[in-house]
């Protein structure tokens, strides 16, 4: 089988020849290579069954510092300088209904801080309700342009599928225009603002599947992090707010004949069978104690009939930190839980990281190949 044939008949909880092997590895890749080209990268991982992901092309002002802005009403303010190891950027937007302003803390890569740092946000730009107004002038227009998607696809050919990357309402959206802790607060205090601060991102996560898959998107990959578990939500909230979301989702994704590959890279115990329930066709990272509660038994017996299971793998504990041994143990006990029937993509629990020991990577592959074959 091809690998895109392997991880579609996976995902129609069939039985392929072998499971698939679909780990992320972007940060060791650039780690050990720096920028690599795809075609590049397709010799390199000659075993990978690529899952691989893009942008849908927008700009993201409210997360990304870019230096120039297409904001045509709107007079931007940008400063930039540092404050020790960090690089500081200051932001006031100039919009027609009031002015926006935020400050971004960026740590260096490498170091203590990994090879793909995160910004902090030490200023957010949504203070009030009185801001949301504002903020629909810095969101820029749909981007309707996929001729880099097809070009990619052309180059993944049957090696995998590629899909476009829509993120929640709150994934880099209002849990970055607004601070993750205020939010919580707001669900009780104001629920009025809160509600009308994600019902802005979410239109328009709509707006955006919608635009990639009439633009011959075959895929669409949800980042739902923020919204974990993890992340502070508990679970009656995650119910009551975003399943609903979820569900909206991937109804217009199927509607489409699409798949949608469903990313929180938290804990899941508590909320697995929530977003199985809302039609998801692949659920990842599913990260196992002791970074998350994720038991690979349990949700296959739970939902693996319903949605297809992705990751597992600890990237840490097991791949960079572990024996040889170890990483062969995990490889076998996990396809022998989660490989009957199929609905089974083995991965990582995120990206391998730097420092990493090739025999275990070595190890990782030689083993998802030996002990995911079908009889």
């Amino acid at each position: 089988m091809t690998g895109r044939e392997r991880l579609l008949t996976t995902m129609r909880h069939e039985e392929p020849d072998r499971v698939p092997i679909s780990p992320r590895y972007g940060a060791w890749l650039v780690s050990e290579y720096g920028s690599v080209p795809l075609e590049k990268e397709l010799e390199m991982l000659p075993d990978l069954d690529y899952m691989h992901i893009l942008s849908d092309g927008t700009h993201d002002y409210v997360t990304g510092c870019p230096d120039e802005y297409d904001l045509p009403e709107v007079e931007v303010e940008q400063k930039r300088y540092e404050e020790g190891d960090y690089k500081v950027v200051e932001r006031v937007f100039h919009t027609p209904a009031g002015d926006l302003s935020d400050r971004t803390k960026i740590p260096p890569s490498g170091r203590e801080y990994g090879v793909s740092p995160n910004a902090i946000k030490t200023e957010h730009l949504v203070k009030d309700a009185e801001d949301l107004e504002r903020l629909a002038y810095i969101l820029p227009e749909i981007s309707t342009d996929f001729d880099y998607y097809h070009e990619t696809k052309k180059i993944i050919g049957d090696r995998g599928i590629v899909f476009v990357c829509i993120r929640s309402s709150l994934d880099h959206n209002a849990g970055q225009a607004r601070d993750m802790q205020d939010l919580m607060m707001d669900y009780y205090d104001d629920r009025e603002f809160f509600d009308s601060l994600l019902g802005i991102f979410h239109d328009r996560s709509l707006q955006r599947i919608k635009v990639a898959l009439e633009g011959g998107v075959e895929a669409i990959f949800g980042s739902w992090y923020y919204n974990s578990l993890s992340s502070g939500w508990s679970p009656e909230m995650y119910q009551e707010v975003f399943v609903p979301q979820i569900e909206d989702h991937v109804e217009l994704t199927h509607s489409y004949g699409a798949p949608y590959d469903f990313y929180d890279d938290g804990n899941l115990a508590h909320s697995m069978e929530m977003i199985a329930d809302t039609g998801i066709d692949v659920l990842e990272t599913c990260t196992p104690p002791p970074i998350c509660d994720f038991d690979l038994r349990e949700a296959k017996d739970k939902i693996g009939h319903k949605t297809t299971i992705k990751g597992y793998v600890d990237l840490l504990y097991v791949i960079k930190h572990g024996t040889p041994e170890l990483v062969e143990q995990t490889v076998a006990e996990a396809m022998e839980i989660a490989k009957p029937g199929g609905g089974f993509i083995i991965g990582s629990s995120d990206s391998f990281r730097e420092g990493t020991p090739r025999e275990n990577l070595e190890t990782y592959w030689r083993c998802c190949k030996q002990y995911g074959v079908y009889e």
